[in-house]
């Protein structure tokens, strides 16, 4: 899954939108339908390729390291890159056949849409296939705990994986943010704007870590007090219009 393999699988190219301003009414029409078609294929078949297949036995831990590393490059640069080509295209036909055939303008503005909202649910998909490999990968690999106990309510400390997984998916400013809200966790009780919750089915806990991003957390215990491991955090940004999948739950 090389991060740019949706040049492999595009959601959208400008090509499917090649007509002439010479086009008929039927013809320009037929063409739009063809392009959303397509754009709805290739979002089908992104859910498919992003859930296919297994992590391997040998060398798991990198190759799910790799995977999430490239869904997280895919959310924040690949689709983005091709919901801008998509309005590109749109916008170069209605600039040359839309504004000769006007009427046809609202199904231009139709298909515009069309095109954002497959690019808001590929986001979610990666996103939700990026989380879900997070989620495994803190319950396969969880850690030690890298700092003495923290909080005086909830108790709380870093797994000693927290840093390097926080640096690989977090910049700098967020990670700094972050840790600001983990400190709100100790705190008794616990704010419920952080939104501490456990994540049904998996052992894990999730709570807000500040712009969109969020913690994952497991239950332990270190020299006989019950306390919470930070293991990952990583971005789970509303790309649904207030839906948050998994952790709506």
């Amino acid at each position: 899954m090389p991060d740019l393999f949706l040049d492999k699988t595009p959601l959208f190219e400008a090509g499917w939108l090649t007509m002439s301003p010479a086009s008929t009414r039927d013809e320009v029409l037929l063409r739009i339908a063809e392009a959303e078609h397509r754009a709805e294929a290739a979002l089908e078949q992104l859910g498919q390729t992003l859930t296919q297949g297994g992590i391997p036995a040998s060398g798991a831990a990198a190759e799910r390291d790799r995977r999430i590393d490239a869904l997280l490059a895919l959310e924040t640069r690949g689709i983005p890159a091709s919901g801008t080509v998509a309005d590109g295209a749109v916008e170069r036909v209605m600039m040359e056949v839309g504004f000769r055939k006007r009427d046809l303008m609202p199904r231009f503005h139709e298909l515009a849409e069309r095109c954002r909202a497959v690019h808001r649910r590929a986001l979610a998909v990666a996103r939700d296939a990026r989380w879900a490999l997070m989620l495994e990968r803190a319950a396969a690999d969880p850690g030690g705990p890298s700092s003495p106990i923290q909080g005086a309510g909830t108790r709380y400390v870093k797994s000693d994986r927290y840093d390097a997984r926080a640096a690989r998916s977090l910049p700098p400013d967020d990670r700094v943010r972050a840790d600001r809200f983990l400190k709100r966790l100790g705190e008794d009780p616990v704010p419920p704007e952080l939104e501490l919750s456990a994540l049904e089915g998996t052992g894990l806990w999730a709570m807000k870590a500040g712009n969109g991003n969020r913690f994952i957390l497991r239950r332990g215990e270190l020299r006989g007090v019950a306390c919470f491991f930070v293991e990952d955090v990583g971005p789970y940004p509303d790309h649904e219009g207030g839906r948050r999948g998994a952790l709506a739950r």
